[in-house]
């Protein structure tokens, strides 16, 4: 279990039940699974650092790209598969 904390939010991340879990197939390279409850976002400094970091922990970080209100933004997924997004400032 990880809990992840700020002034604003704490989100906790633990293991799946087994029963769960052994309904999941994880792929190499992982399926993209994008049909989560729950979909979280990274602000980061750089997108093409983001890109690197993922590519050497296992993950990747999707090529379309898009803006929103005062950041660019990317999906990027974990070696499970898990989807998730990494936001640029655009300022």
């Amino acid at each position: 279990m990880v809990v992840l904390r700020s002034p604003d939010l704490q989100l906790i991340v633990h293991a799946m039940p087994p029963d769960a879990a052994s309904q999941v197939a994880i792929t190499s390279p992982p399926q993209l699974r994008d049909n989560a409850a729950i979909k979280f976002f990274c602000t980061v400094p750089s997108l093409s650092g983001a890109e690197e970091s993922a590519q050497s922990l296992g993950g990747h970080v999707l090529p379309e790209q898009w803006q929103g209100p005062g950041f660019v933004v990317r999906n990027a997924c974990d070696p499970e598969g898990n989807i998730f997004q990494v936001r640029e400032s655009a300022a």
